[in-house]
This record gives C-alpha cells, structure tokens and sequence, in this order.
C-alpha cells in the first residue's frame, strides 16, 4: 500500500497518536522544568533527583519520537496543505530545535548536573547552558502546542518564525538573569 494512501485512509487515528505524542513530550518537559526548580531548593542536584530528571527525560524522548513520526503521516496525508502551511513549517522548525536543545541537554549538561554548585557565585558555564536549554525547552514546547491549536496561520512563515525567535532570544536572556540572581543568592528558586 502507498504510504500516502494510508496516511490519507488512517489520518484520525495519526491525529489522536500526535495528540498522544504532544502529552508524552510537552508534559514531561513541562514537569522535568517544575521539578528541577524544586530540586534547586537546596542549590544542589542530588543523584536521585537526577535519576528522576533522567527518566523525565526518556519520557519526553519517547513523545518526541511519536510526534515526529505522525507528524509525518499527517504530513503525507495533505502534502499540499501541509508543505504551503506557515504554521506548519514553523512548527518543523520549532521540533527541530526542540530535538536540537534535547541533545545538548541529555549529552552535555545531564551528566555534569549532579556536580554543578548553583549557589556558587562565580559563573559555570554549564550552569549558564542549563537555564539556557531549560528556557529553550519550555519556550519551544508552549511555541509548538500553540501553533498546533490553531486552525490555520495567524500569519506568513517569516513572521510567525520572528516572533517565535524574539520570544526565545527573551526567554534566553531572562534565564541567564535568573541564573545569576540564584546563584547570588538573591533569589531562591521557586517552590513548586
């Protein structure tokens, strides 16, 4: 059978297991962020917690795994549609910056977590790249579910992709200001 066709017989059920896909991926990232802010109460992350982070993380994986792939399908489904879709082609790039930011995270800053000294003044710059990935991650997965409730394209591609990168670059900046005030001990990370 043409992989088309049965993206086009099957679409109901690839809409329902990207649906699933947006839970799995956006609520763990959405819990994984909540949690690490409370893990930070102490200023320290402990081996249990980032064993906690860790499975968060495969969790989150998995999600973005059946995201891409019936995002695929839905793809195949209405090529047409789909390939001349401001929202749609953001919402490519997002989840590639998405999967982009997850790789950072799970290769470069996991395995130093757990020896990082967020109440120490002088700056990490792993620290620094975890707040960073950390605003990329929730920026990028409220960016994506947003696009994806909307019916059609609130504006052209080149708009849509500026807005969302104007978004990021704040939610980046305001990371880095909020990592130095912990660090500084001027602020104590939210209670979650």
């Amino acid at each position: 059978m043409d992989l088309v066709l049965f993206a086009q017989q099957y679409n109901p059920y690839f809409v329902g297991v990207h649906l699933f896909g947006v839970v799995l991926g956006f609520g763990g990232a959405l819990i994984s962020d909540a949690l690490f802010l409370k893990f930070l109460k102490d200023l320290k992350i402990e081996q249990k917690e980032l064993s906690i982070l860790k499975t968060m993380s495969k969790i989150i994986w998995v999600g973005l795994f059946v995201l891409v792939i019936s995002g695929i399908f839905l793809f195949l489904s209405d090529i047409e549609r789909y390939s001349q879709s401001a929202k749609f082609l953001t919402k490519i790039i997002v989840v590639g910056i998405i999967i982009v930011n997850g790789v950072v995270l799970n290769f470069v800053v996991t395995p130093k977590l757990s020896s990082i000294n967020f109440g120490k003044s002088k700056g990490s710059g792993i620290r620094s790249l975890a707040f960073a990935c950390g605003a990329v991650s929730v920026t990028s997965w409220w960016t994506a579910f947003i696009l994806g409730l909307m019916h059609k394209s609130p504006a052209p591609f080149h708009v849509l992709l500026s807005i969302y990168l104007l978004v990021l670059s704040g939610a980046i900046v305001s990371s880095q200001i909020i990592e130095k005030l912990i660090s500084s001990r001027k602020i104590q990370p939210p209670a979650v």
